[in-house]
């Protein structure tokens, strides 16, 4: 029997320091606890232990505070911090159903040194899980020290190999160096090995003190001899008590199964996700539904939908891929909980039962999902309606999307799948597709039983989520934000990735051979100025050419060598042709080997064109993200960025129209702050970059160099994101004292501004949370951070957030009024992309007109600001052409 007997206090503080910076969304700390479980879990998982206690030290002054009331006194404060979290590392013990070992009057080590010692001595193997050096005088038949951090185990031989003497002598030992951890006088001026030395050639401590003369140096004899009463006192508080009357059977030891539901709330609460994922999935939690396989029972079950009801759509794959090139496996319906159906179309393996036909199952539900009157709730709705798309049905009606409510509540979380939303809202470990599909391909090779009981219980899940989330959405005053626009906008990315873009494949074949030119002359060159050939995509590699082979000096340290990061690859291309060289080997190798080469496989080979994911839950501002393929990074400017761009084209008799807004985010920060430079700028349409380097440089407008108005420019940006003297001295490449004045200057002039950023960030700090002016919100827990350089992240955020915001909700809403002009229009103009403030058209030449008015109308009529809305229109037959 093995059992691991933890000294609670030393771990939580090693968790508390090791661990530098982690809370939940609110702010509160949960470095500590976090530290502490996942030593606790690494020991049951790799250890694999009979049993475990834990020991903490009671409150209530020991006897050797007793005796020498200075013990422990040099230990500093507890950090509120760590305060905070000690009970709730207690609840965790708890549930884990660990016995927890605690007494007024003993410390931890007192109590672990007598449940060590009984253990051993009825035959248990013990391990003590510790860091203190005093724990080792422990160590003897059946008890060793297993120290986690270093995972290492510390015996008999490690005792006698470091001290020279058996382990218990080790406090003889102390007794002579002290401990300045503990605050044990000891004698000032013998170390350990002095100490080692003295003792190994004497008996006992005892022995030594009566016969000094045993001593052979002088100065130590006579250091000892005036000490020897401190001497005998150090003894005492360094020797562990292992006779303390404490009763704890053998079975109060034994590892026990964890209270799950206890221990999932706990990790809830603390937002602990991958302690989450560890939660054995609810097997005991069965789904009572019906697996459909005839036209009547199908049409019983419409008949059953009055006002609302849940669904999902099961697909050949997991619903992280691009959804218009998923097809349909099964659908399932749930009309409360008594009333779920899996309904099986596409299932495809040996001795799979005879299913409903799909044009079946689509004729009967689909004017239950046409039915605007009949609201839907799901979990990741725009892939269900793009599924249902394909197959000809529209999907109409509110809908209540417990993805998009999660995202809502708390943007900061980086999953929103269904997986995360029941363990963080509901405490329920459920499978996921990847358990299910197993080693299969297809979702369609899953025995239906199996698929069954997988799907229906999703549906459950998002049915029972509703409630909460949308009771959460309306405490928060965040209904309006999903009601008026991420609702409706899972309609229009919906279109958008339907619709797609098409490209041409022969120019960018074109664009691909050239840039492999271009780069097999770049790497030529490389060689020739490092005089020997390597692996230029090797950081180690390229490390050593230019730290010893050019003999640059390095400004940075990784695990593998010298860091050769983009700033610092930007700073040595000033001296130097090479790390020039090496930066433009970089860019074209990316572009090639992200876009160019990358974006013809992708083509829909039943539409010709390509689609693109728009994600709505994954920015902590509201800005879309587009994925598979991320076409919202493809490079504006440069020669190669517009070539790119030249090959997304227009089916033949189209046109595209790119719009995009003017500098709207100073255009929000104008609103916001009311800032009398900025207002007067955009009102009266002076060019805001010009008149901020007049400021800047004390030069009239038309004065204004291209290179001051760069500075402008990034000053402006630079104050929405917060940016310091440091950063904007790195961006420019110009001192720091220089760029400190640059911000100066601006607050000077733009006292608006600054009051806006005075005021915003104390109203975040108190609030917690950054609000946009449609009322999204973004929890900023890292104002409260103890870590500086956190803390300032967190202004930024709090200054840039309800900027960007704000621009993210302007321009959803645009897309939104915009697609429904369209259709009361019975226009055939489609949205195709948006790429942050850019949106694209794809169109009959005949409506351009129109659609211009339509789109510059919407967009610059959105919201209300107290400057205008500008945006700039451009067409033509390819992107670049447009843009």
């Amino acid at each position: 029997m093995t059992i691991y007997l933890i000294d609670g206090n030393s771990y939580v503080y090693r968790a508390y320091y090791a661990i530098k910076e982690l809370s939940t969304s609110k702010g509160f700390p949960t470095n500590a606890i976090y530290g502490f479980t996942n030593m606790l879990l690494k020991i049951i998982r790799e250890k694999k232990p009979d049993g475990i206690v834990v020991s903490f030290d009671s409150p209530v002054p020991t006897k050797r505070h007793i005796i020498f009331e200075k013990y422990k006194a040099h230990r500093p404060e507890t950090p509120r911090g760590l305060i905070e979290q000690l009970p709730h590392i207690r609840k965790l013990i708890s549930a884990f159903n660990i016995t927890v070992l605690e007494m007024p009057g003993y410390e931890a080590d007192d109590l672990l040194g007598t449940v060590a010692k009984n253990l051993a001595y009825e035959g248990v193997d013990v391990f003590i899980v510790t860091a203190d050096k005093d724990m080792l005088q422990l160590v003897g038949k059946g008890i060793k020290i297993y120290e986690p951090m270093k995972d290492r185990i510390l015996d008999e031989e490690y005792i006698k190999e470091r001290f020279g003497v058996e382990s218990e002598r080790i406090p003889e030992i102390m007794a002579l160096t002290g401990d300045a951890v503990d605050n044990i006088p000891g004698i000032k001026g013998i170390g350990e090995k002095t100490a080692k030395e003295i003792i190994s050639d004497v008996r006992s401590l005892d022995e030594l003190l009566t016969n000094t003369a045993l001593i052979k140096k002088e100065k130590l004899r006579r250091l000892i001899s005036e000490h020897a009463d401190m001497v005998r006192l150090s003894q005492k508080l360094a020797t562990i008590d292992t006779s303390v009357p404490i009763d704890i059977k053998m079975e109060e030891t034994r590892l026990r199964a964890p209270d799950w539901v206890s221990l999932l709330s706990l990790f809830r609460e603390y937002e602990f996700s991958s302690f989450m994922r560890l939660i054995p999935a609810d097997i005991s939690r069965k789904i009572e539904y019906e697996i459909v396989f005839s036209i009547d029972k199908l049409k019983e079950i419409a008949s059953l939908i009055k006002d609302e009801f849940s669904f999902g759509i099961e697909t050949s794959y997991n619903e992280g891929r691009n959804s218009t090139a998923d097809s349909l496996i099964s659908m399932v319906l749930c009309i409360d909980k008594g009333q779920v159906f899996y309904i099986p179309i596409s299932h495809s393996y040996p001795g799979v039962p005879a299913q409903t036909k799909k044009k079946d199952v689509l004729e009967v539900f689909s004017p239950i999902y046409r039915n605007r009157n009949i609201s839907k709730t799901g979990h990741n709705l725009k892939h269900d309606i793009i599924i249902l798309g394909e197959e000809g049905i529209p999907v109409d009606g509110t809908l209540f999307d417990t993805m998009i409510a999660s995202y809502l509540i708390n943007p900061n979380k980086s999953n929103h799948n269904l997986e995360e939303v029941a363990l963080e809202y509901l405490s329920r470990r459920k499978k996921t597709f990847t358990e299910v599909l197993g080693k299969r391909n297809s979702l369609s090779e899953v025995p239906i039983e199996e698929v069954a009981s997988y799907a229906t219980d999703n549906v459950v899940l998002s049915h029972e989520l509703k409630e909460l989330l949308f009771n959460t959405l309306k405490e928060e005053n965040l209904e309006r934000v999903y009601f008026d626009i991420e609702m409706p906008l899972i309609y229009i990315l919906a279109e958008i990735e339907e619709v797609g873009i098409k490209i041409d494949t022969e120019k960018l074949s074109d664009i691909s051979k050239e840039l492999e030119r271009e780069l097999d002359g770049i790497q030529k060159r490389i060689y020739f100025l490092a005089g020997e050939e390597f692996n230029i995509n090797s950081p180690k590699q390229l490390g050593r050419v230019l730290f010893q082979g050019l003999g640059f000096k390095p400004k940075k340290k990784t695990k593998t060598g010298f860091s050769t990061e983009l700033s610092i690859l930007e700073e040595l291309a000033e001296s130097h042709d090479l790390p020039r060289e090496v930066l433009n080997y970089r860019s074209l190798s990316k572009l090639k080997t992200t876009y160019v080469d990358v974006l013809p496989p992708l083509i829909n080979p039943k539409t010709g064109r390509i689609h693109t994911s728009f994600k709505q839950t994954v920015t902590a501002t509201g800005r879309l993200s587009s994925t598979e393929p991320n076409l919202q990074n493809i490079p504006i400017r440069g020669d190669w960025g517009k070539r790119i761009r030249e090959a997304f084209i227009t089916e033949k008799d189209n046109i595209l129209l790119s719009a995009d807004y003017s500098q709207i985010e100073l255009r929000i920060l104008a609103h916001l702050s009311q800032d009398e430079g900025l207002l007067e700028a955009f009102r009266n349409d002076i060019d805001v970059h010009s008149r901020t380097a007049s400021e800047l440089f004390h030069v009239p407008i038309d004065k204004v160099t291209y290179d001051m108005r760069r500075v402008a420019k990034t000053v402006n940006f630079g104050v929405i994101y917060g940016i310091s003297p440091f950063g904007l001295s790195e961006t420019l490449s110009i001192s720091r004292d220089d760029a400190r004045k640059y911000i100066d200057r601006y607050f000077d002039r733009h006292l608006g501004v600054k009051k806006y950023v005075g005021e915003t960030l104390e109203v975040t700090r108190n609030r917690g949370y950054a609000v946009t002016l449609f009322g999204r919100r973004r929890p900023i827990p890292e104002l409260k951070s103890q870590n500086s350089n956190i803390r300032q992240q967190g202004e930024r955020f709090a200054i840039n957030s309800p900027i960007q915001g704000t621009a993210a909700d302007i321009i959803k809403i645009a897309m939104i009024n915009i697609c429904r002009s369209f259709k009361e229009r019975g226009l055939r103009a489609r949205m195709i992309l948006q790429v942050h403030d850019e949106l694209l058209f794809e169109l009959p030449l005949q409506e351009l007109e129109a659609i211009k008015d339509i789109v510059k109308k919407q967009m610059e009529g959105a919201v209300g600001l107290s400057v205008p809305i500008r945006v700039d229109l451009g067409h033509g037959r390819s992107w670049a052409d447009a843009h």
